[in-house]
């Protein structure tokens, strides 16, 4: 585990316990592969110091690369469900379907991001809310 995915694997992780979530690192085995596993899908895990300043400017993620776009892009379009799950600062965490984040991730304004977002959560991470949405959503 990185030290910079530390103290965001742990709270999802421990928010999906009853779905048997847990941390994956095999990115050299198979490009792109996910940060959390669960019973039912995955979950990339993307974090941000803060938003931009002008809500005219994209929001970027640097780190969210085309094997992880073209993972999820892939999984979905087999059956498969996956999620981008991003923090953002302290307390902004925004889940996207995966096929949605690999189209709009880093290519859109906050509004935008916002709006497509499955689940919004601005005051921290709301444990029940995440687990709610990914034990009721399926393909």
């Amino acid at each position: 585990m990185t030290a910079e995915h530390k103290h965001v694997r742990r709270p999802v992780v421990a928010a999906l316990r009853k779905l048997k979530a847990f941390a994956v690192e095999n990115g050299h085995i198979y490009p792109g592969t996910p940060d959390v596993a669960y019973v039912g899908g995955w979950i990339e895990l993307k974090e941000l110091d803060k938003f931009p300043v002008r809500p005219t400017t994209p929001v970027r993620v640097r780190h969210f690369t085309p094997e992880q776009r073209a993972w999820h892009v892939a999984w979905e379009y087999h059956g498969g469900v996956s999620w981008v799950l991003l923090k953002v600062g302290k307390y902004d965490w925004l889940l996207f379907r995966g096929t949605v984040a690999a189209d709009i991730l880093g290519n859109v304004v906050r509004s935008e991001l916002e709006s497509a977002a499955v689940l919004v959560m601005e005051s921290g991470l709301d444990r029940e809310k995440l687990f709610r949405c990914l034990q009721t959503t399926k393909t």
